[in-house]
């Protein structure tokens, strides 16, 4: 589950990257829409070992993959 969570993360921001949309971190709800709500625990293991950065935003939360 963590490599699809990664690499859907991955495909997120490329395509926001690639339409020029910024900013180019995902939203929660983006994520959600994709994989479901089960991937919340993946999430906070990715966050805990330094791979990912989370956030507020007005209206969600975003999640930026760390390279």
């Amino acid at each position: 589950m963590r490599e699809i969570v990664l690499k859907t993360l991955e495909q997120i921001t490329k395509e926001k990257e690639d339409a020029r949309k910024f900013p180019t971190h995902v939203m929660y709800v983006e994520l959600i829409n994709e994989l479901g709500r089960e991937i919340n625990p993946v999430l906070r293991e990715l966050l805990n070992e330094g791979k990912i950065k989370a956030g507020n935003t007005i209206n969600d939360k975003f999640i930026k993959l760390l390279k």
